[in-house]
């Protein structure tokens, strides 16, 4: 399917790439992306594809500064009133049962600062959250996390630069009744293993895609 553009505002566009199959019957995953790849980098498109094979419907979609050639994130402003546009437009054009959000680690974070706002939101997915930047262990951005009380899964490298293992779990420590954390052992930021592990990346990606999938059916079902 074609990207559609969407205006922000007067002078910035949203692409989206909605779900290239269409199941109204099933849910739906607003998958946002990184901070330096777009929609298309082969991580999303791999992730989109494997849920597409779990009948999860997903839309993708490129905050205005990709779609303008930038090579940096637009203000955080922009950034969540991208998110906004996109849930609007997500719910006047697509038929499908619950909505959840979230996406690649910025992508992901900014997620986190709208989701008190969206109705009818069941949950929310993180691939790689962005706790800190690389090395900085003292600058922890869990301020919207704290405010969240949907159910939440993180799926996280256990060698991610951005999300130290013992700094996330204290973080999330206090919204244990609504988060589900998921490792992938020896895995960096996008969740790529050293050689040695004997472990390969398409494998990786092709779990973490049934670990969404039944974590979305799981929580479904508990309802």
């Amino acid at each position: 399917m074609n990207n559609t553009l969407i205006p922000l505002d007067t002078s910035r566009n949203i692409a989206l790439l909605p779900p290239e199959l269409s199941f109204p019957e099933r849910p739906l995953y607003i998958f946002a992306h990184g901070s330096s790849k777009g929609m298309d980098s082969p991580f999303m498109e791999t992730i989109a594809g494997h849920l597409r094979d779990h009948r999860i419907n997903v839309l993708r979609f490129n905050f205005p500064y990709i779609v303008a050639g930038k090579g940096f994130p637009d203000r955080a402003e922009i950034l969540e009133d991208s998110w906004r546009t996109v849930i609007r437009w997500a719910n006047e054009n697509l038929q499908f049962t619950d909505l959840y959000i979230g996406g690649k680690s910025m992508g992901a974070r900014i997620a986190t600062a709208i989701a008190s706002e969206v109705a009818d939101l069941e949950g929310l997915i993180f691939l790689g959250y962005p706790l800190h930047p690389a090395g900085k262990f003292d600058h922890i951005r869990d301020l919207y996390l704290q405010d969240i009380r949907k159910p939440m899964l993180f799926i996280q490298g256990t060698r991610d630069s951005m999300a130290r293992m013992d700094l996330l779990q204290q973080a999330l420590s206090s919204l244990r009744d609504y988060v589900t954390l998921q490792w992938i052992e020896g895995g960096d930021h996008s969740y790529k293993v050293l050689v040695r592990t004997g472990q390969h990346y398409p494998e990786i990606l092709e779990k973490v895609g049934s670990q969404i999938a039944e974590w979305i059916d799981g929580d479904k079902a508990g309802k």
